[in-house]
């Protein structure tokens, strides 16, 4: 029976793209990038990777949603939304993970998904990134 329903779980799975808005240049350099010792920006293309890493563990997260079902902390039918904030150091692992929004209340869920998150290998990158991004979640 479990199987059956992490395979409709996994199927029902949906994900949405990240909704925090992207860091900006500053409009003037700052004092520390005129003396030659200022922040690199993180290149859009690997923005775009971190992107597709998160997009790319919809699978794993359908899984998260299967785990409180079955522990009967959510109904059958649960669906919803749960969104993150992510910092992601410099070396591509993420440094910090909050679950900053859910539209379902399961302490289960969310865990598992900052679980999941913290597992990724994101790209290394020139100084930290802060991001968010939302996993929508459907049982059938």
């Amino acid at each position: 029976m479990r199987g059956a329903l992490a395979a409709t779980l996994l199927g029902a799975l949906i994900a949405c793209g990240g909704g925090a808005p992207e860091p900006k240049a500053p409009a003037e350099p700052t004092e520390g990038a005129r003396a030659g010792g200022g922040t690199q920006m993180v290149p859009p293309e690997k923005m775009d990777e971190i992107e597709r890493n998160l997009a790319r563990k919809r699978n794993v997260m359908s899984r998260c949603l299967a785990n409180a079902i079955d522990n009967k902390e959510l109904p059958r039918n649960s669906k919803g939304k749960v969104t993150v904030e992510i910092v992601i150091a410099p070396n591509g692992k993420a440094d910090s993970v909050k679950v900053v929004r859910a539209t379902v209340e399961s302490p289960l869920l969310n865990s598992c998904v900052i679980d999941r998150i913290k597992e990724i290998q994101f790209p290394d990158l020139p100084q930290p990134y802060p991001t968010s991004y939302t996993y929508a979640f459907e049982a059938t």
